[in-house]
């Protein structure tokens, strides 16, 4: 599979300007957060709270005036903004060391702005993932009552209507995830049909919260670019998703049959539209093989 990097480069090919500029600004903050956890790669739990307490970044050319020798080179700066004093602190002492990481991603700057991230700022959150991550962590976790509150309603079936509000809540955790509906209608425009297989291999929690295999099926030129994405996304969409009240295992991407090309599961007006005459057996049976295809390449990885 190629990378993130890549499969988003490819997809932001067939896109107009300001989606593939929206498209941009993603692909940074994944590098900038794929750079984190490389830094603290020595504390995991580490990375994961500086990242849940980055609330924006930006890429920008240095308009600073200068004197000197080299006063008329571009400079450029990445300016980081959180809401936590003590992740300020973390992120300057390695300051350097995130910038020349950032080199290897592709990011080249002159110097990293460290700001606290004030007023409306602190109600942004980049990586809600990682937010998710440090709730568990420590014990709290406020979103998994509200889930399983939204779960309880859920059609046991999940046919016709019932897909159909699932793929809703499902279209909701794209645009929260994405943090702008333009451009996650830009990546869910590509995708021609999907549908949610409850995981039969997989017992309920005590109380009786479901799960989901969510598949997404696209044209075939697109297929490495949503694999991209959803290695890239696919962690923030998950985690948007459960305080909606839909608990996802894993997003799988698949090439859309003959019978579904050309068409859009979430067009722009009105309701997601599920597969017609879905097969959630079958469905549910593809799930437990892929999931056990993956079981089983991690163990001869190991």
């Amino acid at each position: 599979m190629q990378s993130v990097s890549s499969g988003l480069s490819n997809l932001m090919a067939t896109l107009d300007p300001d989606a593939a500029e929206k498209l941009r600004v993603a692909q940074n903050n994944l590098k900038y957060k794929k750079t984190v956890q490389a830094i603290w790669s020595d504390n995991p739990n580490g990375a994961e709270y500086l990242l849940a307490h980055t609330n924006s970044i930006y890429f920008k050319k240095d308009e600073t005036p200068r004197k000197g020798a080299g006063k008329d080179e571009d400079r450029f700066v990445l300016g980081v903004y959180i809401d936590d004093s003590t992740a300020r602190a973390e992120i300057n002492a390695r300051r350097e060391l995130l910038r020349l990481a950032l080199t290897k991603e592709g990011i080249h700057i002159d110097d990293l702005l460290i700001h606290p991230a004030m007023r409306s700022v602190k109600e942004h959150h980049l990586f809600p993932e990682s937010i998710a991550h440090i709730n568990q962590l420590m014990g709290n976790d406020p979103a998994r009552d509200r889930a399983i509150c939204h779960a309880a309603k859920t059609d046991a079936d999940l046919k016709g209507s019932d897909q159909s509000n699932l793929l809703e809540i499902l279209k909701r955790a794209f645009c929260i995830a994405f943090n702008d509906f333009d451009q996650a209608e830009t990546v869910l425009e590509k995708i021609e049909g999907a549908a949610l297989a409850e995981v039969t291999f997989r017992k309920h929690d005590a109380r009786g919260f479901r799960w989901y295999h969510c598949h997404l099926y696209v044209d075939q030129s697109h297929v490495r670019g949503m694999e991209a994405i959803v290695a890239g996304y696919g962690d923030t969409i998950i985690s948007r998703a459960k305080p909606l009240g839909l608990g996802i295992r894993d997003i799988l991407v698949q090439v859309s049959p003959a019978s579904i090309r050309g068409r859009h599961a979430f067009p722009p007006a009105g309701n997601p539209e599920p597969l017609k005459d879905l097969d959630l057996q079958k469905l549910r049976s593809e799930s437990a093989r892929v999931a056990e295809e993956v079981r089983q390449t991690i163990r001869k990885s190991r």
